[in-house]
């Protein structure tokens, strides 16, 4: 009975390791090739972790044979295309989200991460596991992939593109590198900042020029408003042919009533008729004043003569 649990407990124990190095596996991903580099390593393969434990490289096959994509072949047979990375390094143990450079130069004599293949643009990258039949990733090079560039997959899109800056052994972001090649070109065509600077006065000119005609429509506007209804509610000046006659009317009213003996009434029109006579236009801010002869001045000592009379 004892030795049937512990039977059942080893089955367990090994499916749950086969699993676990299932799971391993499958955590390591192409990230990114280049046929060829600006820092003149070489043509090379980026290897990244996924996962959050440490997962070792050794054991497993990588090759750029076509031929390997043949189902019909038996393990041994696709063994015999494939390089088989060596166990029992360090260097092949891949610390959680981080990668690994393998150098596709043909010069597997240089050391454990350097390959026995040399890798082309139109070349296909294949990853199996250390049994040879599980593929875990593989990619296709682009044809026309230049000196200089590489083919990089952006894992938050989960997509490949063409990547103008490599970044080997660091974290993939396509959109980011995207952005830095711009700004690396943009520094290659205008390595004296002559263009930027020229870029930067446009850019304040155009806003000065806005605020301009901003501030120049706005106070039209602001002007036509303020002086809408002033002018509407401004009386207007009265002409000289207005004043003419209303004094004429008020000389009239006076002789017809000289006769009458009521001087206090003749002061009152005599008063009237001289602030009439004496009106100016009215404009905001300026008083008139125009010196003048009038015959009412000699009618008011008349008026004044005979009240000294009668007293």
């Amino acid at each position: 009975m004892k030795t049937g649990k512990i039977v059942i407990l080893s089955a367990l124990l090994t499916l749950l390791c086969l699993n676990a190095s299932a799971d391993g596996a499958q955590s390591l991903r192409l990230s990114e090739v280049a046929t060829a580099d600006s820092t003149e390593c070489g043509p090379w393969i980026e290897i990244q972790n996924t996962s959050w434990g440490t997962q070792n490289l050794g054991g497993f096959y990588i090759t750029n044979n076509p031929a390997v994509f043949n189902t019909q072949l038996s393990a041994p047979q696709r063994i015999e295309k494939m390089h088989l990375i060596p166990t029992g390094n360090p260097i092949t143990a891949i610390t959680p989200q981080n990668c690994i450079l393998l150098y596709a130069d043909g010069n597997d004599n240089l050391g454990l991460q350097h390959l026995n293949f040399k890798l082309v643009p139109g070349d296909v990258v294949a990853l199996y596991s250390g049994n040879g039949i599980d593929l875990i990733d593989s990619i296709t090079i682009p044809a026309d992939l230049k000196a200089g560039q590489s083919w990089a997959k952006d894992f938050d899109t989960n997509t490949w593109a063409l990547c103008k800056r490599p970044t080997p052994t660091q974290a993939n972001n396509y959109e980011q590198a995207k952005k830095n090649n711009k700004i690396a070109e943009f520094k290659e065509k205008d390595p004296h900042g002559f263009a930027m600077a020229i870029m930067a006065m446009g850019v304040v000119f155009s806003c000065l020029l806005l605020l301009y005609i901003f501030f120049k429509i706005f106070g039209k506007a602001f002007s036509r408003t303020t002086s809408e209804p002033s002018q509407a509610g401004t009386p207007s000046p009265a002409t000289d042919s207005d004043a003419g006659a209303r004094v004429a009317a008020m000389m009239a009213v006076t002789e017809a009533t000289s006769g009458t003996g009521d001087e206090n009434l003749d002061i009152a029109l005599i008063a009237l008729a001289l602030q009439a006579e004496l009106a100016h236009d009215e404009e905001s801010g300026i008083i008139t004043i125009c010196p003048t002869t009038s015959p009412w001045a000699d009618k008011a000592e008349q008026i004044a003569a005979g009240m000294l009379l009668h007293s």
